[in-house]
């Protein structure tokens, strides 16, 4: 059974083997790919066709970039790695369902008003 197709971007070796170890034992990963910089990521990553994405964010990045990335690769799971290595956050997006027909209108108002991205913090 193949592991899963990982692809480290723009990560510290030294976290990214301690990811790798952590991950024995646990989850089976295969590192497709490392790459060191950014030109054109998003075509680079639909090529690879990554089912995990850890990244290392640079000083002025904000998550709006793994937000970014996993819009054009919804199936991934994105870890980003903060600037200063103190934080690590993990992205995935995620179908919801409601039954609507059990909800008052007003419920059903407040559904359909409400954004995703409110949702998400």
């Amino acid at each position: 059974m193949a592991g899963t197709r990982t692809v480290m971007v723009t990560t510290p070796a030294l976290v990214g083997d301690l990811i790798e170890r952590l991950a024995i034992g646990h989850v089976d990963l295969d590192i497709v790919a490392r790459l060191n910089g950014r030109r054109a990521l998003a075509r680079r990553l639909q090529q690879l066709r990554p089912r995990l994405v850890v990244i290392g964010l640079r000083g002025d990045e904000t998550d709006r970039l793994i937000r970014t990335l996993l819009m054009q690769l919804p199936s991934s799971k994105f870890v980003a790695l903060s600037p200063d290595g103190r934080s690590i956050v993990g992205y995935e997006l995620r179908v919801s369902r409601v039954t609507l027909s059990d909800l008052s209108p007003q419920e059903v108002i407040g559904f359909i008003g409400a954004e995703a991205a409110d949702v998400i913090t």
